[in-house]
């Protein structure tokens, strides 16, 4: 019985570890501000925005080039990026942009599809 009570307050706490753990890391589609963004800074930061599909750019060979975005209080911003821009975000309402303002525009160094 003892070595029984040894295990359940261990299993407990590595449980209540887990739940916290994944509640607070895990992924949402609810859209960020760009506020914590500074227009000078080179520090990436994670931020999900909303798509505005009728604002996307694109190359001459068809590929995504940039496109647009919107916060939760509505501001707009371009987003570039140094890497191929997925083409599924064409048809997406949220993704997930790791990157930096530079300028007006962000630039994203990682764009994640959410929803």
């Amino acid at each position: 019985m003892k070595k029984l009570s040894k295990l359940i307050l261990p299993a407990i706490f590595i449980v209540v570890i887990a739940i916290m753990y994944f509640t607070y890391f895990a992924r949402t589609d609810e859209v960020g501000s760009l506020d914590k963004f500074s227009p000078g800074s080179e520090i990436n930061q994670e931020v999900n925005v909303r798509v505005v599909k009728s604002k996307i750019e694109r190359d001459a060979s068809g590929n995504i080039s940039s496109f647009y975005a919107i916060d939760k209080n509505n501001v707009e911003v371009q987003v570039t990026s140094h890497e191929p821009i997925p083409a599924e975000v064409a048809n997406t309402e949220v993704v997930e942009l790791f990157g930096h303002m530079h300028g007006n525009s962000l630039v994203a160094a990682k764009i994640t599809i959410i929803k």
